[in-house]
């Protein structure tokens, strides 16, 4: 697309590709805590549905895009209008309340999986339905009007469909997508408590006698309330200041530099694995790129069903998060050596073939997706344990967002940046150019291992909201004990 826009040549297309990535998260970064604190006041259910519909009127307009400028602010509008990462994980926190920590590991990983599905269909949709009337003349090339629409915008197509989709979703999401904010369905009943728990279950014909006011439609007994009542007042969402206590900055903290190195090592490894041997690369072609990446998403799937909550059973979801943050260090600072296995015979005496290079790759692959599907995970699980109330769990899970998004958008820039210059640094040996990179990316790797270091396991090991939607529980039951007792007497 970008290149359709002339903006630039063949070597500075890249740089307007990751303006256009980069807009995203920026703006999803100034208003993602916004969105998690309106779901803290009005329900997850009506913010969720509201950001499907920003996400549907930015991909059509998306579609439409003939210029770079439109395209960017497509983009960004999409950011702006939805804030459904935070909720959506508030909204599993709060179905996961009493779960033990494996098992909630076991449906956390359900949003992650869902993504990494969507990250292979996406692309797939985007590269065969783009340039529809080219691509399949037979299929488009003789739908008159139609035809001369796609042909002016040839990625509205793709845009379309995925539209589409997320129109399903909110249809589904309507009728079917139910409250889960507990805080906010205690206060939806508030309007029920106007009316005492004692049904008319007599005959029709059978005289009914009450000193109460009755409801002739429902058959139930209105209550006058006392001018000075009881019953607590409406509980008020706490403010982002007392929602973000220290271990909830700890944890948000440690998150963000996480996703730096994650978002980093995304995009080391296209450049690692391209670049040519003299440069310190693989050598591979985009076929063998796609591959590797194909056979990632495998274990991606892999990880988040059978791996995480296995393990989390067994080493308890902090200690496993600290343990896979140390393993990635080392495999950070032994990526160079996968360049070396070029010169490993292989089963017939050769040198310079890549059976070990793959073999090498896969397994590193296969670590490293391993290890940042749990670190993923475990993050947003160790984010909504420290969370210190349930009313406060979407403006929490906003601000990490927020701080994930923040580093995702300056961690490509970051690595390409270091990766051309270390291979330009000619006053450098050349052992120590191919290297820096790496060993940069595991100087961040160490900085958040020890940051997770710090984190006390008793703020992180259970969900301390629970404590919270317990004592509401309480004050519901207490209540209904007053209302019931008021009408006895």
């Amino acid at each position: 697309m970008v290149r359709d826009f002339h903006v630039a040549d063949e070597k500075g297309v890249g740089y307007y590709v990751g303006l256009i990535t980069s807009c995203f998260a920026l703006t999803q970064l100034l208003t993602g805590i916004h969105w998690g604190m309106l779901s803290d006041r009005i329900g997850r259910r009506p913010v969720i549905l509201q950001g499907l519909v920003g996400t549907i009127s930015s991909i059509l307009l998306f579609g439409l895009s003939k210029s770079f400028i439109w395209a960017l602010l497509s983009r960004s509008l999409c950011g702006l209008l939805n804030g459904n990462v935070g909720v959506l994980k508030s909204m599993v926190s709060e179905l996961t309340m009493d779960y033990l920590p494996h098992q909630r590991a076991q449906a956390f990983s359900l949003l992650p999986l869902m993504y990494g599905l969507g990250s292979i269909i996406g692309p797939m949709l985007g590269g065969f339905l783009s340039h529809p009337v080219s691509n399949y003349p037979n299929m488009f090339g003789n739908l008159g009007a139609l035809s001369d629409f796609l042909i002016d915008y040839p990625y509205f197509l793709p845009c379309f469909i995925s539209a589409f989709i997320c129109t399903l979703g909110l249809i589904f999401g309507i009728f079917f997508l139910e409250e889960t904010h507990i805080v906010h369905n205690e206060k939806s009943t508030d309007n029920d408590e106007e009316e005492a728990l004692l049904t008319n279950n007599s005959s029709d014909n059978e005289q009914h006698y009450s000193t109460f006011k009755t409801n002739s439609n429902t058959g139930t007994i209105r209550i006058q309330h006392s001018p000075t009542p009881t019953v607590h007042d409406k509980r008020t969402p706490p403010t982002l200041k007392e929602s973000l206590t220290p271990s909830v900055l700890s944890i948000c903290i440690t998150f963000g530099f996480f996703a730096l190195q994650a978002v980093f090592m995304d995009e080391l490894f296209p450049l690692y694995t391209a670049s040519s041997r003299e440069n310190g690369g693989l050598g591979f072609t985009p076929n063998e790129i796609g591959i590797a990446l194909s056979y990632a998403g495998v274990v991606t799937l892999i990880g988040q069903i059978f791996v995480l909550p296995a393990l989390t059973k067994r080493f308890g979801l902090l200690r496993l998060f600290q343990l896979v943050l140390s393993i990635l260090i080392f495999l950070y600072l032994s990526q160079g050596i996968i360049r070396v296995l070029y010169f490993v015979p292989d089963f017939h005496g050769e040198t310079n073939t890549k059976l070990w290079v793959w073999i090498g790759l896969l397994i590193s692959l296969t670590i490293k997706t391993i290890g940042h599907t749990i670190c993923f995970t475990g993050c947003t699980i160790l984010v909504n344990n420290a969370c210190p109330s349930v009313d406060a769990l979407g403006a929490v899970n906003g601000f990490s967002q927020c701080c994930a998004s923040a580093m995702r958008s300056i961690g490509p820039a970051i690595c390409g940046t270091i990766w051309s210059a270390s291979l330009s640094a000619a006053f450098l040996p050349y052992h120590i150019r191919i290297n820096t990179t790496f060993v940069f990316l595991a100087m961040i790797g160490t900085l958040t291992f020890t940051l997770s270091k710090r984190l006390d396991p008793k703020d992180y090991e259970t969900a301390h909201a629970r404590e919270e939607v317990v004592h509401i529980h309480e004050e519901e039951e207490e209540h209904q004990e007053e209302a019931s007792g008021s009408v006895i007497r």
